[in-house]
């Protein structure tokens, strides 16, 4: 009984982990038939890397949920990293997108 209470435990942590981990610097607004999004690129969440690509289309897909956007899916027709600064883990960058809905 009490390793199963240690594991929810954790699994609970993890979660609430994950819900803090979306930068409140993202930006998200609707567009007729779409979207634009902004959302940061660091040493964390590189721009380049396919790990930092998932996060930030997690942030994404949160914001197009909460806001009931594209209900049946979405196309990202274009992405542009856009370098704010260098530091001495990497670059810092904000990452544009814009996105239509799908009728799936």
């Amino acid at each position: 009984m009490r390793e199963r209470t240690i594991a929810l435990c954790l699994i609970g942590l993890l979660g609430g982990c994950a819900a803090l981990s979306k930068p409140e610097s993202t930006r998200f607004e609707q567009t007729p038939g779409g979207f634009e999004f902004r959302a940061i690129a660091d040493a964390a969440y590189p721009e380049a890397s396919p790990g930092g690509e998932a996060w930030r289309m997690s942030w994404l897909e949160q914001r197009l949920k909460d806001t009931a956007t594209c209900p049946n899916g979405y196309e990202i027709t274009s992405r542009e990293p856009v370098l704010l600064s260098t530091g001495t883990l990497g670059g810092i960058y904000d990452v544009y997108y814009e996105g239509r809905c799908t009728d799936r």
